[in-house]
């Protein structure tokens, strides 16, 4: 089994794989309402250890923290910290492998396009997690027609994570010029 995790200090996405086939997927979230970030971190690790148990991931891949970005330097210490937090429970039981963003959105080829906003990612990441597992995350949008996040995003992230990994679901980059005889 393998364990893919998109996480964050409000909830973490997960998907288990077995090979190439999706076999769950969900999200973890606080468990207490109202948690500063710190206290929120600490309460996801119960949960997150629990979904570790189950299902005995011989690999976890997460998302890397990002080095640098719009987030700021507070989200990347708050990413950090969570990433510092979450290692010391998932290497007690399997490796762990860490994934950019930019790398697997490239990989499975939602990292392209003229609209670069992060809502835009968001919602390619779930158009191609329900096309390419024949699943149904819901995209909601506001009356005006922007995305609302509903917590779609953080599953399809994590199983477009893994999917990434996977010849079977890369994108073919296109080659332009003649080939070498």
């Amino acid at each position: 089994m393998i364990l893919s995790l998109d996480c964050s200090t409000t909830c973490i996405g997960w998907a288990v794989f077995e090979e190439d086939n999706l076999i769950e997927y969900g999200r973890i979230e606080p468990t207490e309402k109202g948690l500063d970030w710190r206290d929120r971190v600490h309460n996801l690790l119960p949960q997150l250890e629990q979904l570790i148990l189950k299902y005995k991931p011989i690999m976890i891949y997460q998302e890397d923290v990002p080095m640098g970005g719009s987030g700021g330097a507070l989200i990347l210490s708050q990413l950090n910290y969570l990433q510092g937090a979450l290692s010391v429970v998932e290497r007690k039981y399997s490796n762990i492998q860490y994934i950019s963003v930019g790398t697997w959105r490239k990989d499975i080829g939602i990292n392209s396009g003229k609209d670069q906003r992060r809502d835009a990612k968001k919602i390619k990441s779930i158009e191609k997690a329900n096309e390419l597992f024949n699943i149904n995350l819901p995209l909601e949008f506001t009356s005006g027609g922007n995305y609302k996040p509903c917590g779609s995003d953080d599953i399809s992230d994590s199983i477009l994570l893994y999917a990434s990994t996977r010849d079977k679901y890369k994108v073919k980059l296109k080659s332009f010029g003649k080939g070498v005889k």
